[in-house]
């Protein structure tokens, strides 16, 4: 504590202050919500009340009460008429000064003197809080406390939240700082439960502590988060502390909760897509769709993976990314046994990508490997080329492999401009073709187009009807 000295100024509104409490001590006494016979805080009430008209408060100064002797020290501050000496009291909400007086406790003397403040006067309580633990709530509208463990009511802490600018709204008498995603329940001895979303920016637990002082925070408060609570219940400690400390958010809070939970259920290897969990690789790719890799192989390199997979909505293409590193090359080897080595260890891009291009190759060699349509010329052969790419690789590489040769002899192009016409690309370049180019290609178009619409199958019986034509 640092001790300074006031002016005189300061001194006289300070004692000034001091002569309202004497004037109306009860001010200082907060109402109990549930007191009895053996009540703290009534038996408070009688002791000042037996004092206070004759201002012999002298009697409390020996008391081993913290109040009481503080009480006294205060009311003798008062009557010297002289506050030289302010001390400043640090706390995690802020510094408040107080004079000094006595052996009373710091904490104890700067709530008496503060007894009006809606803040600071709890803190005149913060002795029998720790030795009777009783609990004292405060905010601008409301002076509360209790002996029993009760909870003040909703309409305290709506008083707090409005006090301190938080918005809320009132659900079902559950209070809920609004937002959106997953969300935190905080509930006050059983009785009154704030429901916090995610995106929330403020502290509503620190914002909350600083209106309330008790024995046990851990004891009044329970946090409940339903994420992932079927799999993992534990609240990290070190995130709970700093957040009760003021030092995170609401949404720092929650988000680390749920992180911390996502990585304990990863490491005990369940299988998380949003709020869906499964506990064996098994159940997850029989409830999943899985469509790249056959179910047996990826419970395989599941069951290998060692740990198991979150993400928000199901993804093949995230489970793929994750088990590659490990399993990329067994997978490929799984599905396609008869893969050359060199093939396998050229394969780039996305674990999807080199899956479809395996598949593209194969799909591609069978149709290659059973066009059996022979050559006559290399006219001819440009035609069966042309097929070829159309049946393996699309219409646009079968355009532009044709347009490249299509300017080699006359019958070429007449091959080219029929294919224009078959595949409808043939507008805006008839100016590009002869009427020599035309009527040939009208003679060979229509077994062109019966290839297109039948397949590969056909192209060899369609080529020895084409052969009259070209030569």
């Amino acid at each position: 504590m640092r001790l300074k000295s006031a002016s005189k100024e300061k001194q006289k509104y300070f004692l000034d202050h001091l002569k309202g409490l004497f004037e109306n001590p009860h001010a200082l006494i907060p109402r109990c919500v549930d007191g009895g016979l053996f009540c703290n805080f009534n038996s408070y009430l009688k002791k000042i009340d037996a004092v206070s008209q004759n201002e012999a408060y002298d009697k409390f100064s020996k008391s081993p009460d913290q109040l009481l002797s503080g009480l006294s020290e205060t009311h003798r501050i008062m009557l010297s008429d002289s506050a030289a000496l302010f001390g400043m009291l640090k706390t995690q909400f802020g510094s408040i000064e107080y004079a000094k007086r006595g052996n009373t406790d710091d904490t104890v003397m700067a709530g008496i003197q503060h007894y009006d403040d809606p803040l600071w006067r709890m803190l005149a309580f913060s002795s029998i809080a720790k030795t009777k633990g009783s609990r004292i709530y405060s905010s601008r509208n409301f002076f509360l406390a209790s002996c029993k463990n009760s909870s003040p009511g909703i309409d305290f802490f709506k008083d707090v939240l409005s006090e301190e600018g938080i918005q809320f709204t009132e659900d079902n008498g559950v209070i809920v700082i609004p937002g959106n995603g997953k969300y935190m329940e905080i509930t006050h001895l059983d009785s009154v439960t704030f429901r916090i979303y995610e995106n929330s920016s403020a502290n509503t637990m620190h914002t909350l502590l600083k209106h309330l002082i008790t024995p046990d925070i851990g004891k009044d408060f329970r946090f409940s988060s339903d994420f992932l609570y079927e799999l993992v219940k534990e609240i990290p400690q070190n995130s709970l502390g700093m957040y009760l400390a003021g030092k995170i958010n609401d949404r720092t809070f929650i988000r680390e909760v749920n992180d911390f939970r996502v990585s304990d259920a990863i490491k005990h290897g369940y299988f998380i897509v949003g709020e869906k969990s499964y506990r064996s690789a098994d159940e997850f790719i029989n409830n999943e769709q899985f469509k790249y890799v056959p179910h047996d192989i990826m419970k395989d390199s599941l069951d290998n993976l060692g740990k198991g997979i979150y993400m928000d909505s199901f993804s093949e293409r995230k489970v793929l990314e994750t088990v590659w590193p490990n399993s990329g090359k067994s997978i490929l080897r799984k599905m396609f046994p008869e893969l050359p080595d060199s093939d396998l260890n050229s394969m780039r891009g996305s674990p999807i990508d080199q899956i479809e291009s395996i598949h593209e190759r194969t799909r591609v060699k069978d149709i290659k490997s059973g066009i059996e349509a022979a050559s006559w010329s290399p006219d001819s052969q440009y035609l069966i080329d042309i097929l070829k790419n159309f049946f393996t690789h699309g219409k646009e590489k079968a355009l532009r492999e044709a347009e490249k040769g299509s300017g080699q002899s006359n019958t070429r192009k007449a091959i080219f401009y029929a294919f224009l016409e078959c595949v409808g690309e043939s507008r805006n370049k008839e100016w590009q073709f002869s009427d020599t180019d035309r009527d040939l290609s009208w003679k060979i178009k229509p077994y062109i187009s019966r290839i297109l619409e039948s397949g590969p199958d056909i192209i060899s019986e369609q080529m020895e009807n084409i052969k009259v034509f070209i030569k």
